[in-house]
């Protein structure tokens, strides 16, 4: 006999669990109720959407049903210039760059889905204001086949893939420094 709301429940607890062993653990106290009751599930996930990212924009579009989040964060921005310097010490266009490349395709990976989301990342590599790298999500609720509590696991892979990223960066690029100042020394000797 199934347990009504087990799978919800469970969701809630590994996703809290995720959060924890990334040093994030606030986003639960912030996003999710006192008790884990399956009443309050979509409104947990929901604030944990709204949370993880530390620039968030939502709007509903009632004539369309669909909802518009627009997500950005440090670890977002950060990629991308950092992205974009590696680009330039190697040469590499930022069509070319294989990182940007990769970003692309793990929002790829991890959301699509359903035929219910849509989303779009922007990523600048000399970015012209805060927060000009971002993920677009369209959430379409004509259908209901998207469980959010997927959605927002999902999207904390995003963030912990960009946040890897950007330390793995820094080091190909700190590297990529060292040697080329050690290339100087020689040169100069």
């Amino acid at each position: 006999m199934p347990i009504d709301g087990f799978d919800e429940i469970f969701n809630v607890v590994y996703i809290a669990k995720k959060l924890h062993d990334m040093g994030r653990y606030e986003l639960v106290t912030e996003s999710f109720f006192d008790t884990i009751v399956l009443d309050t599930y979509y409104e947990n996930m929901y604030g944990l959407i709204q949370n993880l990212f530390e620039h968030k924009h939502s709007h509903y579009y009632e004539n369309s049903g669909i909802d518009l989040h627009i997500l950005s964060d440090p670890v977002i921005v950060d990629f991308y210039i950092l992205a974009g310097l590696y680009g330039k010490q190697n040469n590499i266009a930022d069509e070319d760059n294989a990182y940007i490349k990769d970003a692309d395709d793990e929002v790829r990976t991890n959301l699509d889905i359903s035929h219910c989301l849509d989303w779009m990342l922007m990523g600048h590599t000399e970015p012209i204001r805060p927060f000009h790298s971002r993920l677009g999500l369209f959430i379409s609720y004509e259908c209901d086949c998207l469980d959010i509590g997927v959605l927002a696991h999902r999207l904390i892979e995003i963030y912990e893939w960009f946040a890897d990223k950007c330390a793995e960066l820094l080091d190909v690029i700190n590297n990529h420094n060292q040697i080329t100042l050690w290339e100087d020394e020689v040169m100069a000797a």
